[in-house]
């Protein structure tokens, strides 16, 4: 069975070319959602004990409330899949079973291991089950998504949670999968966890920590209407200080994650929108439960660290770029080699009138300043590149292995470049 993928240009519409970096391209038209019903605590979703193997079984599923959908594609009929939680350096084992009639591989977006560019293997045929083990060396938020696109846009993906080894760094957290779904009239639906505007609790005059992974092909702009709010992570690497959130606004490119400490009101909630040309969009609704108190001022304290390296020297590089939109993505560039230990400075150049989300495995990497003298305080695996732009990322190579370099059009999710580079002892 087969489902009809909406087409390019439905898709196209609802782009938004946002980024920490810039802004660039289309922004989301208005969209309209469903009036929401009397708030009422929505339960997270579903969270498999980790006896291994966890079972993660493929099959076709449909979802009323997803209105022009039909059947789609999903892991354990749940939507979105199962939240795979481990502590870092604890190993995770999953039984991946495939009741369709396509093969695939699954995407660890963002997961960092020796090995891990074997991770995603030969595609799963139907009918056939294959395990998959590996250990987490990084606490963070990442997601695992089907290889194929019109896979993963058939809700065929779920979040990994990698907790830090030691005690939580907050006692109240949630996780925020927020996929999209354009129905037959082109107006997409947004649910986070399953939901539609699910409401959600944490104490009042305190801090809660928001796991937010962009699992759409769209460049979102979320606004958190609430007290002060600080981003402590991004895409699963802890930043070097938390730094606040200005005017409430987060800008999440596809496949990226943002993790933020969000300060509680002790009486009013806390709301989470998409920004659009005219009414946002409600994705959620976080409201104090508890007595209130006096909320803490300034900064959190920074996550603990995963080990990656202090400073990327750019003298003696090895200095390499990538064309995005010059033509065809069917057959991979080679990028070259690099033996561990050098740095690479990566220049991604976007020729299309649209933006561009490249993920890079193996390594995260630094956005660089302008003149290369410097970069941003954080790490990505997903890089956000605007319409008619140049990026330039770094990073320091460590783990020896062919990588994927893989860029998908902001919009339609469509891939329009590919790449790899080795990295050897």
């Amino acid at each position: 069975m087969t489902t009809p993928i909406p087409s390019r240009r439905t898709l196209l519409k609802g782009a938004a070319a946002l980024s920490f970096a810039s802004t660039a391209g289309a922004v989301l038209p208005a969209l309209a959602q469903a009036p929401a019903a009397t708030p009422k605590p929505t339960p997270a979703p579903a969270t498999l004990p980790l006896a291994p193997p966890v079972p993660l079984a493929a099959a076709p599923g449909s979802r009323p409330e997803l209105a022009g959908q039909g059947s789609i594609a999903l892991f354990n009929d749940a939507l979105p899949g199962p939240v795979l939680r481990v502590k870092k350096g604890t190993e995770l084992a999953v039984s991946v079973s495939n009741g369709l009639n396509e093969g695939f591989s699954l995407v660890w977006q963002g997961v960092r291991l020796p090995g891990a560019d074997d991770l995603a293997g030969a595609p799963v045929a139907p009918g056939h089950t294959r395990d998959i083990r590996f250990t987490p060396q990084d606490a963070g938020t990442f997601w695992y998504h089907a290889t194929s696109p019109s896979l993963a846009r058939r809700a065929l993906s779920g979040a990994l949670v990698v907790a830090e080894a030691g005690p939580p760094a907050y006692a109240s957290e949630h996780l925020l999968f927020i996929q999209s779904f354009p129905p037959e009239s082109g107006v997409p639906i947004f649910p986070v966890n399953g939901a539609i505007s699910p409401t959600l609790q944490g104490p009042a005059s305190g801090r809660t920590r928001l796991r937010l992974v962009n699992a759409t092909p769209l460049f979102l702009r979320l606004k958190i209407r609430g007290p002060a709010s600080y981003v402590i992570a991004v895409d699963g690497q802890p930043v070097d200080q938390p730094f606040e959130v200005k005017d409430g606004r987060v800008n999440i490119a596809p496949s990226g994650r943002v993790d933020v400490a969000a300060t509680l009101d002790d009486a009013d909630a806390t709301i989470i929108e998409i920004e659009t040309t005219q009414d946002p969009i409600r994705l959620a609704v976080i409201t104090p439960v508890g007595p209130a108190g006096t909320a803490p001022s300034g900064p959190p304290a920074p996550l603990p660290g995963n080990g990656l390296p202090a400073e990327i020297p750019l003298k003696d590089a090895l200095r390499v770029e990538l064309a995005i939109g010059g033509g065809p993505a069917g057959k991979a560039t080679a990028l070259g080699k690099v033996k561990a230990g050098r740095s690479v400075v990566l220049t991604l150049v976007n020729s299309l009138d649209a933006p561009v989300s490249v993920a890079i495995a193996g390594h995260p990497v630094r956005l660089l300043d302008g003149l290369d003298d410097g970069w941003k305080p954080w790490w990505h695996d997903t890089v956000p590149v605007p319409a008619k732009a140049t990026v330039r990322v770094a990073f320091r190579a460590a783990t020896p292995g062919t990588w994927s370099i893989v860029g998908q059009r902001g919009g339609d999710g469509e891939v329009v470049a590919t790449a790899n580079y080795e990295v050897t002892s």
